[in-house]
């Protein structure tokens, strides 16, 4: 019997989320695991790699039983862009604040887009800025800078 590939997108997707699942897994076997009710550093890592494993399990199954789309041509402005916007994320949030490194990670991430546009983007742009204030500052209390300090 022959197992025929029907889905590539699906299959690519499993493939790649069992990559993460093993090596997060691997990463997390150093860490202390504990128990549901006293958990330590490695519960929640191995448990969402664990999840993350299942999924791509499945993502894999479906790819050979559900017809799907064969794999495009991957566009290099994403893959720049994307990553790009959550380096600059990190190393702003200190120096310009919770608010602006929001401001920038939208806006460097939607430019991935050829169908960007300013006004949704910027609007998006304000919506997370505020969220993330009112979850992070105002609803956990992190001592994260929200505005840069001159």
């Amino acid at each position: 019997m022959r197992v025929r590939l029907r889905n590539q997108q699906d299959f690519a997707c499993g493939v790649l989320f069992l990559a993460i699942a093993v090596g997060g897994f691997i990463v997390a076997m150093d860490y202390p695991m504990g128990t549901a009710v006293r958990m330590s550093a490695g519960y929640f890592p191995r448990t969402l790699c664990l999840l993350l494993g299942v999924i791509g399990v499945y993502a894999v199954l479906r790819s050979l039983t559900v017809e799907g789309e064969a794999i495009e041509r991957i566009g290099l402005r994403p893959v720049l862009l994307v990553p790009l916007a959550v380096l600059l994320f990190a190393l702003s949030i200190r120096s310009l604040g919770l608010v602006v490194a929001a401001f920038a990670i939208v806006v460097v991430g939607s430019l991935a887009s050829p169908q960007m546009r300013w006004r949704e983007t910027l609007v998006a742009a304000a919506v997370l800025a505020a969220g993330t204030v009112a979850l992070f500052i105002w609803g956990i209390g992190l001592l994260i800078p929200v505005w840069p300090e001159f």
